[in-house]
Parts: C-alpha cells; sequence; structure tokens
C-alpha cells in the first residue's frame, strides 16, 4: 500500500470519527467516483500531490486518474488485508455459485433418472453383480472343461 492512501485513510477515519454523517458523505463521494463532498476531493488532492498541480494543467487529468487508480488498487488491497472482498467479486462469485448449483442440480437429477432406468431394465446393482457372479461361474466352468479336454487329448 502506498503511504499517500494511508495518509487519506488516516485523516478520513479521524474526520468520519467526529460524524456518522461524515462517514455516510465519504461513502457517497466513493461511488460517485471522488466528486463532490469538496471536504474529501480536497483532502484527496492534498494526500496525492494533485493540490500541487494546476487544474487547467494538460497533465492535471493523466495525474488525476493514475491518483484515483492507486487510490481503488490500495482500497482493494485494504480490502483484502482486513479478509473482505469488492462488492463487484462478491457478486460475480455468488453468480457463479449459483449457476453451479443449477448444474448440480441437473446433474443429480440425470444420475437419477438414469439410475431408475438401469433399474427397470435389470441392469442394477445387484442384478449386475449377480450377473457378473455368473459369468465367472460360466468360464470357471469352460476353463474346467477345455482343461479336462486337454488331458483326454493326452491320455487317449
Amino acid at each position: 500500500m502506498d503511504r499517500h492512501f494511508l495518509e487519506f485513510w488516516g485523516k478520513a477515519f479521524l474526520q468520519a470519527a467526529r460524524s456518522q454523517k461524515q462517514l455516510e458523505d465519504l461513502a457517497r463521494w466513493v461511488q460517485r467516483g471522488f466528486l463532490g463532498f469538496q471536504d474529501y476531493t480536497q483532502l484527496f488532492k492534498t494526500s496525492y500531490g494533485l493540490d500541487e498541480v494546476a487544474e487547467d494543467s494538460p497533465d492535471y487529468l493523466d495525474l488525476w486518474k493514475k491518483a484515483e487508480g492507486d487510490f481503488r488498487d490500495s482500497f482493494k488491497d485494504y480490502l483484502n488485508l482486513l479478509g473482505m472482498v469488492p462488492r463487484e467479486e462478491y457478486a460475480a462469485l455468488a453468480r457463479k455459485y449459483e449457476k453451479l448449483e443449477e448444474k448440480v442440480a441437473e446433474q443429480e437429477d440425470t444420475i437419477r433418472q438414469l439410475r431408475m432406468l438401469a433399474e427397470e431394465k435389470g441392469l442394477g446393482l445387484a442384478a449386475t453383480t449377480l450377473e457378473f457372479q455368473n459369468l465367472i461361474k460360466k468360464q470357471g466352468e469352460q476353463f474346467q472343461k477345455f482343461i479336462k479336454g486337454l488331458s483326454e487329448s493326452e491320455n487317449p
């Protein structure tokens, strides 16, 4: 995190502690793209050195955009440090989770239907196991006949 970000938040929280209204104003100020609420805008300019550049300067807009980007990046880092995620990330994950839940429900329904079809056709687990056992028994008998046939052919 850059020192400008920490300086800004240190001063902002001191100001916000003085009044709940200021905290509400701070939230609206960030949501509006750092515009309006002159106190916070001035604090932002001072914290990021924008007050030292003339607003009609050709570089001012680029410096403002860079400061705003740095602020937003540091804010994300700060939230991450606190174990929080931005609302946009949370909403994206919530949508992804809902889609995955729908997909799982569809797959569970498909599995249930396939199991019912397998049971109807006698292909359930019990039927398959019995069929497998019969196949092994039949192969064993055939193998014994083969061995018996070999021994009889050797001893005529």
